[in-house]
C-alpha cells in the first residue's frame, strides 16, 4: 500500500475520531533545516515523536478530524440510507523520508446512549447505598408507568450499555510510491467480507468490492489489490454467525478476481473482444515488475488473479516469469484455486468512462453480489 485514498468502515452509531501519528523525516538533521524546509508542499516542526527522547524533523499533521458518523440502520451490517457500507476515506499520509514503514491501524467501536449524560457519568455515580449514589444505570430494571403499579422490566445489560463495544487492531506497510507518481492521488480498491454465506459471516459481512461505487478524474492512479487466506473454515462455535464457510471452491480458501461485465443488472462477463476497461487501463506500475503490458494480459492477470501473467513467452521474457505464461503447467483452476489467495496488484490510469466489473467466483445470484463501478471524468 502506498500514501493514499482508502475506504475504511466505520460504526454504526455515535461519532468517529480519526488520528495518524507524527512521520519522522530524517533529511533533516538539524531544526533551523527542518522548520524552514518543504517537500511536496509538506510543512515540517522540530519535535520529540512518542516514546522518542532525542528531538527530530516530523511532518507536521492537521488536527485530527472528529465527525458524526453515517448514519445507518441499527444491527443491519453497517448500511446506509443509500444501500452501500458506511465508510470513511482515509487519506494515508506521505512519509517523505521515502522508508517502507510498518503501520498500525486502531478501530474502536464505541456505542452510546442518551440515557444518562455521556461526559458527567463516571465512576464517581457507581451504586453506593451507604454514600446514598444510585447508578443511572442498573442490570434489567423495573420501571413503574403508573398503571395501578404494574412493574415492567427493561432489557438492559450493564455489560453492554454504553461501552467500547469492539477494539480492532491491523498490521500493515505502506510502501514509496513508484518513481513519477510522488504527486497524483492514488485510491485503493480492494475486496472487503469473507468467505460464508451472511449468516456464517455475522457480524461481517460476505465478500464484495470497496468501494462499490469509485469516481475518479482522469488524474488519479488505483491501486487494485486483496488479501485472502487458505485456512479459514470458520469452525465451531463459529463465533457470532453460524458454523460454516458456504462459498466456491475448496473450503476455508478465499479467491477474488476481476472481469470486466456490461451493466450492474448482469451477472455474465463481457469477453475481451467486446471490452472497454483494459484498453482504456495504463499500467502504472505492476507487482511482477512487467513493463510495456498489453491490455490484454492486463485482463489475463486480473481474471486469473495473478495465476497467468502473459499469453506468451516472448511478452513476458525471463526465468521470473516462465511458470506463469497461458498454456505452461497443469493449468488453472476455474474457480481460482490454484491462483494466490492475495493479489499485490497493479496501479492503474484509466482514460474518462464508466466501467463495470465483477468477480467470477463468489458473484453468486441469489446469495451475494460482488460487483463494482469505475466512474472517471
Amino acid at each position: 500500500m502506498w500514501p493514499t485514498g482508502r475506504n475504511l468502515p466505520t460504526s454504526e452509531l455515535g461519532y468517529l475520531h480519526v488520528h495518524t501519528s507524527f512521520s519522522i523525516f530524517a533529511g533533516y538533521k538539524t531544526e533551523s533545516a527542518c522548520v524552514s524546509g518543504n517537500r511536496n508542499g509538506y510543512k515540517y516542526i522540530w519535535a520529540r515523536p512518542l516514546g522518542e527522547n532525542v528531538q527530530q524533523c516530523l511532518v507536521a499533521l492537521e488536527a485530527p478530524e472528529c465527525k458524526a458518523a453515517p448514519w445507518t440502520r441499527s444491527n443491519h451490517l453497517g448500511n446506509t440510507k443509500g444501500g452501500l457500507a458506511s465508510n470513511y476515506t482515509w487519506t494515508i499520509p506521505f512519509i517523505p523520508s521515502a522508508d517502507t514503514k510498518q503501520c498500525v491501524l486502531r478501530i474502536r467501536y464505541n456505542i452510546s446512549t442518551d440515557d444518562y449524560d455521556p461526559f458527567l457519568t463516571d465512576s464517581r455515580v457507581n451504586n453506593n447505598i451507604q454514600e446514598g449514589i444510585m447508578s443511572p444505570v442498573q442490570q434489567n430494571p423495573l420501571v413503574d408507568i403508573g398503571a395501578a403499579n404494574i412493574p415492567l422490566q427493561l432489557a438492559i445489560n450493564t455489560a453492554q450499555f454504553g461501552r467500547t463495544f469492539q477494539d480492532r487492531s491491523h498490521t500493515f506497510t505502506v510502501r514509496p510510491r513508484p518513481s513519477g507518481q510522488e504527486k497524483p492521488r492514488i485510491f485503493n480498491l480492494n475486496v472487503r467480507g469473507k468467505r460464508g454465506n451472511i449468516v456464517q459471516v455475522y457480524p461481517a459481512v460476505e465478500y464484495d468490492f470497496i468501494p462499490n461505487d469509485l469516481h475518479l478524474k482522469t488524474s488519479d492512479r488505483v491501486h487494485i489489490q486483496w488479501t485472502g487466506s487458505n485456512t479459514h473454515k470458520n469452525g465451531a462455535p463459529g463465533g457470532d454467525g453460524a458454523t460454516g464457510d458456504a462459498g466456491e471452491g475448496t473450503s476455508g480458501t478465499d479467491r477474488h478476481n476481476i472481469v470486466q461485465i456490461n451493466n450492474l443488472l448482469e451477472n455474465f462477463p463481457v469477453p475481451y473482444e467486446n471490452s472497454t476497461m483494459w484498453e482504456s487501463a495504463e499500467v502504472v506500475w505492476i507487482y511482477n515488475g512487467l513493463n510495456n503490458i498489453s491490455p490484454k494480459n492486463l485482463a489475463l492477470n486480473m481474471a486469473s488473479s495473478g495465476y497467468y501473467r502473459c499469453f506468451t513467452a516472448a511478452e513476458c521474457p525471463g526465468a521470473q516469469h516462465a511458470d506463469y505464461i497461458y498454456g505452461s503447467g497443469l493449468g488453472m483452476s476455474s474457480t481460482l484455486g490454484s491462483s494466490p489467495a492475495s493479489y499485490e496488484g497493479a496501479l492503474l490510469k484509466f482514460k474518462s468512462g464508466t466501467y463495470f466489473y465483477t468477480c467470477t467466483r463468489n458473484n453468486n445470484f441469489t446469495n451475494r453480489s460482488q460487483k463494482g463501478a469505475i466512474y472517471v471524468d
